[in-house]
């Protein structure tokens, strides 16, 4: 009889070839051909289970009172594939872990279902499990550069995980069992993984010093589609000849099959030291870039890097895309204005003009988003409705060096109430204020005039610099403590500051008291880098990743303590590092820029035995890949998890991110859910009986995370402990939670003993080259033994 989808998705998985096989079971699917082009072999044909009928006979005790093919379910004779624990399912309907689910439309990957459902590839509606696709393209136009099986099925809701401590009853699944990996280490060490760039020698064409992103531009797999299952790109600018206030180049790179590829570059254009942001601006498919032009416009390039639209002359330099109004169209805001997403048009003019620097978030908590500086805030219409009269002093306004207040939201007292924090670099303090209705003015003042040189005397940083009379960059938010709540961090000239959040809003606390630590860096030329956090070990306190004129550096959150350090120099403006997993392999990575142009200067100087320093980009992350799961994208300087997608998408309504759980952070990477999720392998085996014999080994992921291409199966006649190794072959597609994949092994020549003897299939094959990834289980690789023998159904 066929087994249930349940069955197909917990147990070690799914019959496909079309055969009987001896001892276990039989069905009637084809798998599709695949294709020829580098996806390899294609689709792979499952059991359909919607040709199943429901028996009009009498009532029964037990089985042996129903017909072959049927069982007594509530005192009922059921079709054996309809049956669903004490239930009989209606005719197109399927069991799944206990539960009659009617499959929903059709599919060719999970991303074209419903959130909380994925593609059952062994559904389809001609029963053949999907036909093979048409391979991938080899890569053609530079841009795809993987293979594409085209398996077709129907969504299906994702199984449940079973609660925690609890394991799922064999023989009663309603669950699957909770897959987490937890990484075990102590130790921060980063180890360089890729770099670009690295001219550190006149003209210096590879210098970078602005915040790079991280987004999805192009069809990484084949599938034709632009989705977060691509590997996204890091984007970026470069100047030449220490020339940072000229145009530079707007360059996308990618780390495909671990080597850095140039996907494009734009030249002359974009301010090369102004910030970028990116996502789906248009409504199309696909992504776009936004930057700031050297002749005062906002310009936004398609994903191939070509011009997609120019706007009018106004003031731009840290833009941010968001549906200011939960329209379903997207804004791009400048500080010159709200801009038309799809078109570059000014939609609204500020009632005031902005004089600093601005992040999006609802802050009168209206369900509308609001632009909000350091000292005032404005409704997506434009129109002023805060004004706190302080932190509204800027130096430089708009240029590449711009010394301004720089705001970042949170709700530090955890209150429901969001707390604006102001970094004002003019007179290196920190302020703290929120909306209030009920006070003159519409805002409530917090916190006012704290130093963040904190105990380290102005004077470490020489009379005349920035950073002796001045300083302060972009604020980070974060629980650096582990106490449940969210800290403010930021650079300065003289050090790197960590403020605990509850105390900045206990009026009774003073000032100088609300410092949890700080550490002396070398910045006093800008005074005014940015820097982002990230939580390595998921242990709940955030580490602080911070780069100043010599050194990229990895602080301890709760101690400030140096927990990894590596020369990168930079003569710094803004810029930070970005924390994203840049290669699609399920662990976090570190994004630093760096430049060489301004080498001869003591300041820059990082004594590792490189003469010259670095410049271009650098990607770090752990050598033992035990770093925490977190999101592809990074899309914008003002990030904050909930303003995008990991697709590039942006909401319509975005989420408050500081009132979502295990969030309330700001220019702080996470993976939502669970970061700790981790894959899990299973695998089941049956001789392939279309055309020239061979094996099919159906590989599953029955995890929470996704499993990456390239996990190796070993194909063995025998049985496990003594078996012979017939063949090895590897997964050709990323599979997502509860996702399949066959792999075919072609054995036109097996000899009568292996075609009448007994086969198992071991998924992550030990005997196979390891990819760096973890299971959360590595007890059920090993696919039940069944025979290889073929009896072709007519």
């Amino acid at each position: 009889m066929r087994r249930s989808i349940l069955w197909l998705l917990v147990s070690p998985l799914a019959i496909i070839p079309a055969c009987e096989c001896g001892g276990e079971g039989s069905n009637s699917t084809t798998p599709g051909s695949g294709g020829n082009g580098v996806g390899g072999a294609g689709g792979a044909g499952g059991e359909s289970t919607l040709s199943g009928l429901l028996n009009d006979g009498g009532t029964c005790t037990d089985s042996s009172g129903c017909e072959d093919g049927e069982k007594c379910v509530s005192g009922a004779c059921c079709a054996a594939d309809l049956a669903c624990a004490d239930t009989c399912c209606q005719g197109g309907q399927v069991c799944s872990f206990q539960q009659c689910q009617s499959p929903g439309s059709l599919c060719t990957d999970s991303s074209e279902c419903a959130a909380e459902d994925y593609c059952e590839f062994s559904l389809s509606d001609d029963g053949a499990g999907g036909a093979g696709g048409a391979g991938g393209n080899g890569g053609a136009g530079g841009a795809c550069t993987g293979g594409v099986i085209t398996q077709t099925g129907r969504c299906l809701p994702r199984p449940p995980v079973c609660p925690d401590g609890q394991d799922p009853d064999p023989d009663n699944l309603t669950c699957i069992a909770a897959c987490q990996v937890i990484p075990q280490t102590t130790s921060f060490e980063a180890t360089l993984k890729y770099a670009w760039g690295g001219q550190v020698t006149s003209p210096y064409a590879t210098d970078v010093m602005m915040s790079p992103i991280v987004i999805q531009l192009d069809d990484d797999d084949c599938d034709g589609k632009i989705t977060d299952r691509d590997i996204p790109e890091i984007v970026f600018s470069t100047f030449s000849g220490g020339a940072y206030t000229s145009a530079g180049v707007l360059r996308a790179i990618s780390v495909v099959e671990g080597v850095v590829v140039e996907k494009w570059a734009t030249p002359g254009i974009v301010n090369a030291t102004k910030h970028i942001a990116a996502g789906n601006i248009d409504g199309a498919p696909g992504n776009e870039v936004v930057g700031c032009a050297v002749d005062g416009t906002a310009r936004a390039f398609r994903g191939d890097g070509t011009l997609l639209w120019t706007s009018a002359p106004m003031d731009c330099f840290m833009p941010s895309i968001a549906d200011l109004d939960g329209d379903g169209t997207v804004e791009v805001i400048v500080e010159g204005g709200i801009l038309n997403g799809a078109t570059g048009a000014l939609k609204t003019a500020f009632s005031t003009p902005l004089t600093t620097s601005f992040v999006v978030s609802d802050i009168d908590r209206d369900g509308k988003l609001d632009i909000v500086t350091g000292s005032q805030a404005f409704h997506a219409d434009g129109t002023l409705f805060i004004d706190t009269g302080f932190a509204n002093q800027s130096f430089f306004y708009g240029g590449q060096d711009w010394k301004s207040p720089w705001p970042a939201i949170g709700d530090l007292d955890r209150d429901g109430i969001p707390e604006v924090v102001v970094v004002d670099n003019p007179n290196h303090t920190l302020h703290v204020w929120q909306h209030d209705a009920s006070q003159p003015g519409g805002f409530r003042v917090l916190r006012q005039n704290v130093d963040i040189n904190g105990t380290i005397p102005a004077s470490a940083c020489p009379v005349g610099s920035w950073g002796n009379t001045h300083g302060g960059g972009p604020p980070t938010i974060a629980d650096f403590t582990g106490d449940g709540y969210p800290d403010v961090a930021m650079a300065g000239g003289v050090g790197y500051a960590v403020f605990d959040g509850r105390r900045l809003t206990d009026a009774t606390i003073a000032n100088p008291d609300t410092l949890l630590w700080i550490r002396p860096t070398v910045d006093c030329s800008s005074a005014s880098t940015g820097s982002t956090v990230f939580d390595f070990n998921g242990d709940g306190r955030a580490e602080v990743i911070y780069s100043d004129q010599q050194r990229l550096r990895i602080y301890d959150g709760p101690t400030g303590d140096v927990l990894f350090e590596t020369c990168n120099t930079t003569a710094t403006l803004i810029e930070n590092p970005v924390v994203a997993d840049v290669d699609n392999d399920g662990h976090a990575d570190i994004v630093v820029v760096s430049n060489a142009y301004a080498s001869n200067s003591a300041q820059t100087q990082c004594n590792d035995g490189v003469a010259n320093g670095q410049s271009g980009v650098r990607i770090f992350g752990d050598p033992a890949n035990e770093w925490v799961r977190t999101r592809r994208v990074w899309n914008e300087h003002a990030y904050h998890i909930t303003n995008v997608g990991e697709d590039g998408s942006i909401p319509m309504n975005e989420a408050p991110n500081y009132l979502t759980p295990g969030l309330n952070n700001f220019r702080q990477n996470k993976q939502p859910g669970s970061e700790f999720a981790a894959p899990d392998a299973v695998v089941t085996i049956a001789p392939y009986c279309s055309g020239e014999y061979g094996l099919a080994a159906t590989v599953r992921n029955v995890g929470e995370a996704s499993l990456p291409a390239g996990v190796p199966v070993g194909f063995y006649s025998g049985t496990p402990g003594n078996g012979t190794l017939l063949g090895t072959l590897a997964t050709t597609r990323a599979l997502y939670p509860a996702e399949a994949e066959v792999v075919i092994l072609p054995l036109p020549n097996a000899s009568a003993e292996v075609k009448n003897g007994s086969i198992y299939a071991i998924v992550d094959d030990g005997n196979a080259p390891h990819p760096t990834w973890t299971e959360c289980r590595t007890d059920n690789n090993v696919s039940p033994v069944v025979r290889a023998t073929c009896n072709i159904i007519q």
